[in-house]
C-alpha cells in the first residue's frame, strides 16, 4: 500500500484528501492520502521521517520554504524558492502550473494582484511564464509586497500600490487576481459593482463561492476560482508520482468537487 499525504498546519480536511482518496479508489490504486499536521516547532524533528516513509508528499503553508533544506529542489522550484510536491527526495513546485494551465481566458493588462502571501510567488512566476512584463501588486502589509517585488525583480516589473487605494486601482485594471483568503468566510473587499465594471477577468483563488465571484457572475465577467487552480496543480502532482489517469481523475474531480 502506497502512502501519500499533505504536510500542513493548522489542521483541516483538505481538498486533496477528499479527491485523491476518491481517485485512488476509482483508479484501483492501492494507496492512501492523509492530512498530516505538524506543529511548526516540531517541523525540523519530524519532516525527514515523513519524506523517507511516504511515497509522495504535498507541502502547504507555512512549510513551502522551510522544507527546502531537507530535499533536492529542482526545475521551477528553484526559481520560485518554494516546494509543494515531493517525490523521491526531490522537491517540485506545481502551484505555478496550477495557475498557468487554468487560465482559460485572455490575460488583459493592466493586471492587479491582491496579496503577497503563500500563493502569490507561484502566481507571479506563472504570469512571468505567460510573458507578462508588468503587474500591479497591493497587500495589507506593504513590507511583504516589497519583498515579493524584490524577489522577482529580474523577471517581471511589480508596481506596489497602497492597499487603501484598492478601489481606484481596481477601476484602472482589466484583470483582477485575488491571492488572499478574503471571501473564504464570505468576507468582502467592499468593492461595489461599479468598481468592477472595467474588468474582463477575475481570478479568485478561494475555493468557496465568494462575494467577489458572485458579483463577477452577476456582471458576466469571466471568472475563475480556486478549484480550477487546485485541479491543474493536482494533475501535475499525479504525473510526478507516476499515477495519473486523465479520464478517471477528470470524472472524480467533477463528481467530488463540482458536484456534477
Amino acid at each position: 500500500m502506497k502512502k501519500f499525504g499533505l504536510i500542513e498546519y493548522p489542521k483541516k480536511e483538505s481538498l486533496s484528501y477528499k479527491v485523491f482518496n476518491s481517485y485512488f479508489k476509482a483508479a484501483n490504486i492501492k494507496a492512501t492520502y492523509e492530512d498530516i499536521v505538524i506543529e511548526p516547532s516540531e517541523f525540523d524533528n519530524k519532516i525527514q521521517n515523513y519524506i523517507q516513509n511516504y511515497d509522495g508528499l504535498n507541502i502547504t503553508v507555512p512549510f513551502k520554504e522551510v522544507v527546502i533544506k531537507y530535499i533536492d529542489i529542482i526545475e521551477d522550484a528553484k526559481e520560485i524558492n518554494a516546494v509543494n510536491c515531493i517525490y523521491k527526495n526531490k522537491g517540485y513546485n506545481t502551484d505555478w502550473k496550477g495557475f498557468y494551465y487554468s487560465l482559460k481566458f485572455p490575460l488583459v493588462e493592466p493586471i492587479l494582484l491582491i496579496g503577497a502571501g503563500g500563493a502569490s510567488k507561484s502566481i507571479v512566476y506563472a504570469l512571468y511564464k505567460k510573458g507578462v512584463k508588468e503587474i500591479y501588486l497591493t497587500n495589507r502589509t506593504k513590507e511583504k509586497a516589497e519583498k515579493l517585488k524584490k524577489f522577482f525583480s529580474d523577471k517581471i516589473e511589480i508596481k506596489v500600490e497602497p492597499f487603501e487605494n484598492l478601489k481606484s486601482i481596481v477601476r484602472g485594471s482589466k484583470t483582477l487576481i485575488n491571492a488572499t483568503s478574503i471571501g473564504m468566510f464570505q468576507e468582502s473587499f467592499y468593492l461595489d459593482e461599479n468598481d468592477l465594471l472595467n474588468l474582463s477577468l477575475i481570478y479568485d483563488i478561494v475555493y468557496n463561492h465568494t462575494p467577489l465571484q458572485k458579483t463577477a457572475q452577476k456582471l458576466k465577467i469571466n471568472c475563475l476560482d480556486g478549484k480550477s487552480f487546485w485541479f491543474y496543480q493536482a494533475v501535475e502532482n499525479l504525473k510526478i508520482w507516476d499515477i495519473y489517469n486523465e479520464e478517471i481523475f477528470n470524472n472524480v474531480f467533477k463528481k467530488v468537487v463540482r458536484g456534477e
